[in-house]
């Protein structure tokens, strides 16, 4: 069986996995490690990184990679490789807006200064925050013939930009006004459609993350 190990917190990184997983009734388990705990447990998994997946015992690590495996398991990566490309642009999408915003987190969590924080925030938001959603916005536009799921079928390209768009919408990035999907009607709507769609939104996982 699938293991998965995160912090005990939810992340996208994680929880695209999860939904992809859980929407298709794979079975996995899912192990968190307490944040407190890392640096003794740091050592022990692939790249010094979270999350991980474990099967047969063996360990697997890095989000694209992992988020590939899940979908494939899950039948959820597209029926064709262009189809497949246009998830792996919505994976990759997800990695740069989030490194993007990494710089302000780490200034409240690891450096403890919140000034810095607040300063880098409102720089992410003036200088990426628009952009990177409009560059989804296109991405949407140029592949959903439907308007309704990334590849007019459901699958993890649309997990992973419900995920990350819940994650700037939600109220818990401080600055980040959630008015902001108000300038890309499509991605609002898409978002909008998903929170909407029943065999995603019962999932346990997705109670979840919105709890």
């Amino acid at each position: 069986m699938i293991k998965l190990v995160y912090f005990d917190f939810n992340f996208w990184r994680i929880d695209i996995l999860r939904l992809s997983l859980g929407y298709s009734k794979v079975p996995y388990k899912y192990e968190r490690i307490n944040r407190q705990e890392w640096s003794k447990e740091k050592e022990k998994f692939p790249f010094g990184q979270l999350p991980i997946m474990v099967i047969d015992d063996k360990q697997y690590a890095h989000t694209h990679s992992l988020a590939r495996f899940c979908a494939i398991e899950s039948k959820l990566y597209g029926d064709n490789n262009l189809k497949a490309m246009v998830i792996d642009q919505v994976i990759d999408w997800a990695n740069e807006i989030t490194n993007k915003i990494a710089p302000s987190i780490r200034a409240a969590m690891k450096d403890r200064d919140l000034e810095k924080s607040k300063r880098l925030r409102a720089e992410f938001i003036k200088n990426d925050l628009f952009v990177w959603f409009s560059y989804l916005e296109k991405l949407f536009d140029q592949n959903s013939k439907k308007k309704i799921f990334f590849n007019d079928k459901f699958s993890m390209a649309d997990i992973v930009a419900w995920r990350v768009t819940y994650w700037f919408y939600c109220g818990r990035l401080d600055q980040v006004d959630n008015k902001f999907l108000d300038k890309f009607p499509l991605i609002q709507n898409f978002f909008k459609q998903m929170n909407a769609f029943k065999p995603f939104n019962e999932l346990s996982e997705y109670k979840d993350i919105i709890s």
